[in-house]
């Protein structure tokens, strides 16, 4: 009996872990952007269209570079672009769709 008793406040203690973990995500969301594969988007304020790297391919990959250029912004800063296909570059070559006037936030470059 007091073995059940144990495994069920354990089994109680990993569901309320687990709900606080998934209301964290939940809250985190951005409710304004549309979410994909590599990031998400959501409309700019002032029309233009940008691009904002959140992940660096672990770091180790030297500088980031977008259609063969350098990026000159850093991790999280927004950095002003011309829509449709960009290539991000560090590592690893991926392409994006930008679409115009928006704000995309690439932060995924696994398979």
């Amino acid at each position: 009996m007091q073995v059940l008793k144990y495994l069920l406040i354990t089994l109680g203690a990993v569901l309320v872990i687990a709900m606080v973990f998934l209301l964290v995500n939940i809250a985190s969301t951005d409710a304004d952007a549309t979410y994909e594969l590599r990031g998400r988007y959501k409309p700019s304020t002032d029309g233009k269209t940008y691009l904002v790297i959140e992940h660096d391919n672990g770091g180790g990959c030297g500088s980031l570079s977008v259609d063969g250029n350098r990026w000159s912004h850093r991790l999280h800063e927004a950095g002003e672009v011309m829509p449709g296909t960009r290539t991000i570059q560090c590592g690893a070559e991926i392409d994006i769709e930008i679409k115009p006037g928006n704000i995309y936030y690439f932060n995924y470059w696994g398979p």
